[in-house]
């Protein structure tokens, strides 16, 4: 069996240095692999949030940029900031656009309530969606009457059906809950009968404190934990997004009125000009601040990396499938390490010592093992595939929603499908890293005609294999180890030392012509694809060649 002991997050060189010494084979047990938590951040069009995006792109996996609001009368107003819809897209980062509602609670009915009206938003969101090829959206319609319940659900089913008929994904956040409601904030939000409609949810978990009430914690442990139950199980634990906030609340508690807003960079001025003294609530696992200005006496709550941390234990306790903060640009640098602590699987574990079921390969710190370890002796090991860059990890496919095993490589992904015949598989990485380059001419299908003699055309595909590369394919693997080519062979620049090289892409891999390697070494070499997937993740070094 694939090494799967459901210790998530316990991802450390003793687990498995004890696991390769008690135990005499893994093939018998299941090992521990990291759980990579989903990484969604909300941008908005302001400068501190446009720097956060340039600067933490690589941290994360999807991004609701706040780009459009609907209107009272049904009308969706907005455009898409190419700067950074790009810039996501050339990092691998989904792009899911926010729409919320900016109209009255009595405005907004009527429209949830108009057949007409819901069928044109729906259309206007596909249109959008098409025609900037969005990978989905995301829908954050707040400040509701408590019996648009119904109605809001409707909405969504609707939009479900025709985002999902383009493979889009449906998502959306809602208010935060440990029990279902009849009145207030959270009643329109029916968690139950939203869930077979949405892909995935960010509950908002913040704000159990805000401005207008009382001071205290913008986000409670015992309150955040309550609703992370409550949301797993009526939507299913993979589908939830804890929210976390970047921001805090300042109260004058001498004056009264309400708390002002205020980001992280701002609090820390407090501490550092205003000699403010800084506390921490064990209880409510969030710190605050406390100052004089003009007399007055202020106290601060917000959040800092021990408080981000917290949360973070409560989506592992409760399994949820990622974070979503709100957001970019309130946040300070050292956030970041917090919430990737998790999210990398290319930080080296070991040394291991080996063993019959279990190779540790110093070169990049990372043990292979298993079911993994058999494929890659058998179909070409270092040459084929190179160093394992990862431990066994966990990953969700966005589109299915399935969960499953995967390792990197160098130069490929091993993939973990026990429903299959052939449980191990490759991972198609030559498809996903250039699936956003179909209208290059190599890329396009070429007739049968044009192949040379002693060539090979793929119907399937529409390319020729012919040369080098054809016999490369055949001796070495075929369609089981690289696919079908997916694009002609074409000269291109190499990142990595800055030379122009003639290549193929194939389903699985890319192929690179090197004639200096004659006579002693395969004129034919493999892309190191997999670093330039880790790469765009944000899981390994620039420095990294690819």
């Amino acid at each position: 069996m694939i090494r799967l002991l459901k210790l998530k997050w316990l991802y450390s060189g003793l687990i498995i240095w004890l696991l390769a010494l008690f135990l005499p084979t893994l093939d018998t047990i299941q090992a521990a692999p990291t759980y990579l938590p989903l990484r969604w951040g909300y941008y908005v069009r302001q400068p501190t949030s446009l720097d956060s995006v340039r600067q933490n792109i690589q941290n994360l996996d999807l991004l609701s940029p706040y780009y459009f609001v609907l209107n009272a009368d049904g009308t969706i107003g907005g455009s898409d900031q190419p700067e950074v819809t790009q810039l996501a897209r050339s990092r691998g980062v989904r792009v899911l656009p926010m729409l919320q509602n900016t109209n009255s609670q009595l405005e907004m009915h009527n429209l949830l309530v108009n057949p007409q009206a819901v069928q044109n938003i729906v259309s206007q969101i596909e249109i959008l969606v098409r025609t900037y090829n969005y990978d989905g959206f995301h829908i954050d319609f707040e400040d509701m009457l408590p019996q648009d319940r119904p109605y809001l659900t409707a909405f969504m089913a609707l939009l479900s059906d025709r985002l999902r008929a383009r493979s889009k994904l449906v998502t959306m956040a809602v208010a935060a809950k440990y029990e279902d409601a009849s009145n207030g904030w959270a009643a329109p939000y029916d968690y139950a009968a939203l869930a077979p409609y949405l892909d995935l949810v960010s509950i908002m978990t913040y704000d159990f404190n805000y401005s207008g009430s009382q001071n205290g914690p913008v986000a409670p442990i015992s309150w955040v934990n309550a609703v992370a139950r409550y949301a797993a199980a009526q939507f299913g634990s993979g589908k939830v997004l804890l929210g976390i906030p970047f921001y805090g609340y300042d109260w004058n508690l001498s004056r009264g009125g309400q708390a002002i807003a205020q980001d992280y960079a701002t609090t820390q001025n407090i501490v550092e000009q205003l000699n403010g003294i800084p506390n921490f609530d064990v209880a409510a696992q969030s710190p605050y601040v406390e100052y004089y200005e003009n007399g007055n006496l202020h106290r601060v709550w917000y959040e800092n990396p021990r408080s981000v941390a917290a949360k973070l234990e409560i989506l592992q306790r409760n399994n949820l499938g990622g974070w979503a903060v709100w957001r970019l640009g309130q946040e300070g640098p050292e956030f970041w390490p917090v919430l990737n602590v998790a999210a990398n699987p290319t930080r080296r574990v070991g040394p291991v010592p080996n063993s019959p079921a279990l190779v540790y390969f110093p070169e990049t710190g990372h043990t292979l093992g298993s079911l993994f370890l058999k494929y890659w002796q058998k179909y070409g090991g270092l040459a084929q595939f190179g160093y394992p860059q990862t431990e066994e990890i966990e990953e969700r496919n966005l589109q299915t929603g399935q969960s499953f095993i995967v390792q990197y490589f160098e130069r490929a992904r091993f993939e973990y499908h026990p429903e299959s015949d052939n449980p191990i598989l490759l991972g198609l990485l030559g498809s996903q890293l250039t699936e956003n380059r179909p209208s290059e001419k190599s890329f396009q299908r070429v007739a049968a005609s044009s192949a040379p003699p002693g060539a090979l055309y793929f119907a399937e595909t529409g390319h020729i294999l012919s040369d080098a590369f054809l016999k490369y394919w055949q001796t070495n693997g075929g369609l089981t180890l690289y696919g079908f080519p997916i694009s002609e062979a074409f000269p291109e620049l190499n990142p990595a030392d800055g030379k122009t090289y003639l290549v193929q892409y194939f389903e699985r891999n890319r192929f690179e012509y090197h004639p200096e390697n004659a006579p002693n070494q395969s004129i034919v070499q493999l892309g190191l694809l997999g670093n330039q997937l880790l790469l765009l993740k944000g899981w390994l070094a620039p420095a990294i060649q690819v």
